[in-house]
């Protein structure tokens, strides 16, 4: 019995279900008994849920594994085709929050409507075909219905647009919160390395040789008060070197290569050396 196939006829080998096993020359399409494979065990593409019902993993990671993905759609077409993007609860529960955070902001909410509720009827649509009754008891399958059931009320929009303010104001707390905790083990040595937010922090090494910043980068000193001086003398920084980075510009941020420094961490700096 022939084992090795060309990408197409591994595909609909596959989908007649008529033999076990079966690859491409390369391996990198293969299955055995339902299930089929992309560039290894890693990627289960597909799997025969019963002899008529397919279900075709489309969370495709990289382009030839997403050219996969449109073969076996095409191979398997006369059969019932699920999706995990649209089946699997964790995907869909991701899905739908972030289509939330989209919808809050929209101007025309419909699509993003369109959409959610999409979502919703294919997951339900999978759960109720396959009987999946467990899968409702999870929180996120509850929350989802709640959150969905809410589209239809009045209102809804507009509580969804105090919503997002309330969770914007909530994450910069929290970044802010995390962004002094870091700031605190940076200077005292605990940590050598942070990123919260757009700007970044110096400070002095232990040994006194080096200013180091925030992203793990150590400039010596000498180096350092040489720049510091240019800085201070209020000559045009764009263009000027500090060991092998080149400044951007010197305006409200010192941004240099992917540094970006408040002027207030520099006069710190120059208060130190």
């Amino acid at each position: 019995m022939k084992n090795v196939f060309t990408n197409t006829d591994t595909m609909h080998t596959f989908a007649q279900q008529t033999q076990y096993e079966g690859r491409n020359s390369t391996g990198t399409i293969f299955f055995e008994g339902n299930k089929i494979y992309s560039y290894g065990y890693h990627y289960l593409l597909g799997e025969f849920l019963d002899p008529n019902t397919i279900l075709i993993n489309d969370k495709g990671y990289s382009n030839t594994t997403s050219k996969h993905i449109y073969m076996l759609i095409g191979a398997t077409s006369q059969y019932k085709q699920y999706y995990t993007t649209k089946t699997d609860l964790q995907y869909v529960y991701g899905t739908i929050n972030a289509l939330k955070v989209k919808l809050s902001k929209a101007r025309k909410p419909q699509k993003y409507l369109n959409e959610i509720t999409s979502l919703w009827d294919s997951l339900n649509n999978f759960i109720n075909d396959r009987g999946l009754k467990e899968t409702k008891k999870q929180k996120e399958y509850k929350e989802l219905k709640k959150f969905v059931s809410s589209l239809e009320k009045l209102g809804t929009l507009d509580q969804l647009k105090e919503w997002n303010k309330e969770q914007q104001r909530l994450k910069k707390l929290k970044e802010q919160k995390t962004l002094k905790e870091k700031i605190h083990k940076f200077l005292t040595y605990e940590i050598n390395y942070f990123k919260v937010g757009a700007k970044d922090y110096l400070r002095v090494s232990k040994d006194k040789e080096y200013i180091e910043t925030s992203q793990g980068v150590k400039i010596e000193m000498s180096e350092a008060k040489r720049y510091l001086n240019l800085l201070r003398s209020g000559v045009n920084m764009r263009g000027e070197k500090i060991s092998h980075y080149t400044t951007i510009n010197f305006d409200k941020l010192l941004r240099i290569g992917c540094h970006n420094i408040d002027k207030n961490q520099i006069e710190y700096i120059g208060n130190l050396i």
